[in-house]
């Protein structure tokens, strides 16, 4: 049971049990629910200190910074993930026992079998856990600083992530506009959508028909579904929410859509959801990037990409064609053009050479 003292203009608790106190309390109040949550985590045996293990620490973290957060479902998957890692390669290790060359050495030996950003994602879990505990007064060196994240598998390079050729481009929207046949499959409109408007792949299955202004042609995000859990999650970004112009044709691919889902008179439709098939509802992540690769492969095109590459063949058609960068990025709901250049370098790099010859041509005519 805790004890209350008062020290100077601040009050301490004191749990002898555990011989733990700790003061800067402003007021008795303030001291006694500090304690008494103190006291129920130690009664549960969740208690933190630099004998804990590795894992323990992490879970400490994860449960109390990660899941109260607003991140979505899926990224706290993700993190959990790391978690089962981080118990496999620690195990019972205190995190006391664990020394700079001894972490380094066990991310040498992960970083083998996984690419830069897993093995970034694994480390920085690991600190974010040690920054927390120390936070908490808990002397727990930092065995993370100075670490170097030796990844030895490749990763892909930016050229793989999207269609770079245009007749390529224009090969696959041939083939999916003729392919579409609902309610047989909502893939076809599904990944049309996506190639002419840039969205994310939550984005496009987040749609309702509320969200297209067939008027002024224009389709707007506002938030994005999990498409795993079919949950709403909030816009990535405040840039996010945004309106985009379609073409013509999508606006009519869409309007024939709407008309066969409402003969089809399916009840889940009443949601307003564009992209639901009659047979599997809302498509998975999974089921799309499935589709993909086998039409990519039909078709002989090149890198197989996945949907979010889709996204990346949007913006990078849109640099070839000469839209202006910073017209680009806020379609794509970048809040400014730097990711754009990091990744595009090489397309933008080929405009500028147009620009050169223009500038040149200019010149010629003063002579």
């Amino acid at each position: 049971m805790a004890t209350y003292r008062r020290r100077g203009k601040v009050w301490e608790y004191r749990i002898r049990e555990y011989n733990i106190s700790k003061s800067g309390f402003k007021t008795k109040k303030e001291a006694k629910e500090a304690a008494f949550e103190l006291e129920n985590e130690l009664k549960r045996g969740g208690r933190i200190d630099k004998d804990s293990t590795v894992y323990e620490l992490w879970k400490h973290w994860f449960e109390l910074e990660v899941l109260p957060s607003n991140r979505s479902a899926r990224t706290k998957d993700k993190y959990k993930k790391v978690g089962t890692q981080v118990k496999k390669w620690f195990g019972n290790r205190a995190v006391s026992e664990i020394k700079y060359s001894e972490y380094q050495k066990t991310l040498n030996e992960y970083g083998k079998q996984v690419g830069t950003d897993t093995l970034s994602r694994f480390n920085s879990a690991i600190r974010n856990a040690i920054i927390l505990a120390r936070k908490d007064s808990i002397l727990i060196k930092d065995f993370t600083l100075g670490v170097k994240l030796n990844a030895q598998k490749d990763t892909k390079q930016a050229s793989e992530k999207y269609i770079e050729s245009l007749s390529d481009y224009q090969k696959l929207l041939s083939f999916l506009k003729a392919k579409m046949n609902y309610p047989t499959s909502i893939i076809p409109y599904f990944l049309y959508v996506q190639l002419k408007t840039g969205f994310r792949v939550g984005e496009v299955m987040a749609l309702i028909w509320k969200d297209i202004d067939f008027k002024n042609g224009m389709i707007k995000t506002y938030r994005r579904m999990d498409s795993a859990r079919h949950v709403f999650a909030p816009p990535k970004t405040s840039t996010s929410v945004r309106e985009v112009p379609v073409s013509s044709d999508v606006l009519e691919i869409l309007n024939s859509l709407k008309a066969k889902q409402e003969s089809l008179k399916i009840p889940h439709i009443s949601d307003g959801f564009i992209f639901f098939d009659e047979k599997y509802g809302l498509p998975t992540n999974n089921g799309i990037n499935k589709a993909l690769k086998g039409y990519l492969t039909e078709l002989d095109i090149k890198p197989i990409i996945t949907a979010t590459g889709c996204r990346h063949t949007y913006c990078s058609v849109m640099l070839a064609k000469g839209i202006d960068i910073s017209v680009v990025a806020k379609y794509m709901g970048h809040k400014d053009t730097k990711r754009i250049i990091d990744t595009y370098g090489h397309v933008l790099k080929e405009l500028e050479e147009k620009e050169n010859e223009k500038i040149r041509s200019v010149l010629d005519e003063f002579r």
